[in-house]
């Protein structure tokens, strides 16, 4: 996949979005009383989380699998970028049940130092090889946790080498948001929802869907992903 395929994939997927945001929303107009227009936006509210989270979740998703496709070695990207490929090999390094067979001894008393001194030895044999193997984001590296709280949507941004803070105008919204979607599903929240409420989500929401596909695409088009010369 190239840079100008990867934002084509993304800007396809925000237009249908959209698009069926704007549809239900259109249904307004057939509903003359203010309470059933109030009731609908609660349906709305349902709608248009769904779309945030999806849209989220597929974005950074479809960016990792770009960054996958590069082929280049782990040592060429950012620190982040580098751990978030490694995670089975820094799991592996922190399993406490990982010892070396010359301390494992039952007549010896348990040392959890020398157990941990001996994976990070072990860490460290590996990782001129790891480094210069090419780097491979896991699927599961994007994980929205079915609740899209803005520090979930930072602790993604983070993983891949994003900035985190990118979107924090828009923390309480995003927050209000599922708040009140998780109410509604929950059946916790009768009242209806408001069109002052309703535009205020849906412009933010819209925001953030728009300015992470410009977001990953300089990324993208300015290999920011790279470690700069003076990381090295």
């Amino acid at each position: 996949m190239t840079k100008d395929e990867l934002r084509e994939l993304l800007e396809d997927e925000l237009l249908w979005r959209f698009e069926e945001i704007n549809f239900f929303k259109k249904q307004l107009t057939n509903l003359e009383e203010e309470n059933d227009q109030k009731k609908y936006r609660k349906s709305m509210v349902l709608i248009l989380y769904s779309h945030l989270e999806g849209f989220i979740k597929s974005a950074l998703t479809n960016y990792a699998q770009y960054l996958n496709g590069l082929g280049k070695r782990r040592e060429e990207f950012d620190f982040t970028l580098i751990a978030t490929s490694m995670n089975k090999e820094f799991k592996a390094y922190e399993n406490k049940n990982s010892k070396s067979s010359l301390f494992n001894n039952k007549k010896i008393p348990a040392d959890d130092a020398i157990h941990g001194l001996y994976r990070r030895v072990n860490l460290l044999e590996s990782s001129s090889n790891l480094l210069s193997q090419p780097l491979v984001i896991e699927d599961g590296a994007v994980d929205t946790e079915s609740n899209l709280w803005y520090v979930v949507l930072q602790k993604n941004l983070y993983r891949l080498g994003l900035p985190a803070d990118m979107f924090a105008e828009y923390r309480s919204d995003i927050d209000n948001l599922v708040n009140r979607r998780n109410n509604i599903a929950h059946g916790s929240k009768t009242d209806g929802v408001t069109d002052q409420e309703y535009e205020r989500w849906e412009n933010s929401t819209k925001n953030v869907m728009e300015n992470i596909v410009r977001k990953i695409y300089f990324y993208a088009n300015n290999e920011k992903y790279l470690r700069m010369e003076n990381e090295c």
